[in-house]
């Protein structure tokens, strides 16, 4: 008996990694609802691997069922804990339910496990700029950038976040590199006009400070 059952569970994992490339070749053709059907019937058998549910996970996620979606990349990481992508997608999902808090610390996660996982220090960034930690986006804005200097969107998003935190020369600066690169780009143009004006306000304010410097230290004596 226990030969037999072997047999039908290898031709139930060959079926089922059938099912799972399908669903893949469908999900890349855009044909979302035919993807769900056959990864579905994949992650359905015992021994799915954790890649399987992560892209089940991305799957119910585009089908617009986040709740699910949720539950299949958390039985992703309870098959592989070590699965950054995983972490990056549980993310995302959360993310999107409204639980930035939680979201930002799956991304840390997947961060934690691969210090170059771009997607998750971008995500990452961006939710701690979200929720008011622009200090601590900054910094990942950085991190990323050291990696994908050539990123025109990460570039213009973390020189927004400098000019939110009043670096407008060092934002400046970022700008123009990007505008280097592509001198077409009608939002760094915008941010660089903005940032220019600002700057020289500052200078202005800056002027007037020590011309009535002298007076004040008069007055003062």
């Amino acid at each position: 008996m226990g030969e037999p059952q072997s047999c039908a569970n290898d031709a139930g994992a060959a079926e089922a990694a059938v099912m799972h490339s399908l669903g893949v070749s469908a999900f890349q053709r855009g044909k979302v609802e035919t993807a769900l059907k056959f990864v579905s019937r994949a992650c359905a058998h015992p021994e799915a691997p954790a890649v399987w549910h992560r892209n089940h996970a991305e799957i119910l996620d585009r089908c617009g069922n986040s709740k699910a979606a949720e539950a299949a990349a958390r039985l992703a990481l309870s098959r592989d804990p070590n699965y950054a992508e995983a972490w990056e997608t549980l993310g995302t999902i959360l993310v999107q339910r409204g639980k930035h808090a939680e979201g930002c610390a799956c991304y840390e996660k997947a961060v934690e496990i691969n210090p170059n996982f771009v997607q998750a220090l971008n995500n990452l960034a961006v939710i701690l700029d979200r929720l008011g930690q622009r200090k601590a986006a900054a910094a990942r804005y950085r991190q990323v950038l050291s990696l994908v200097p050539e990123n025109t969107e990460i570039r213009l998003n973390f020189a927004t976040l400098l000019g939110k935190l009043g670096d407008y020369r060092e934002g400046l600066e970022i700008v123009r590199e990007a505008l280097d690169r592509n001198p077409d780009l009608t939002r760094a143009h915008a941010i660089a006009t903005e940032f220019t004006r600002e700057l020289k306000r500052q200078s202005r304010l800056e002027r007037k400070r020590k011309a009535s410097a002298p007076y004040a230290l008069s007055v003062s004596a």
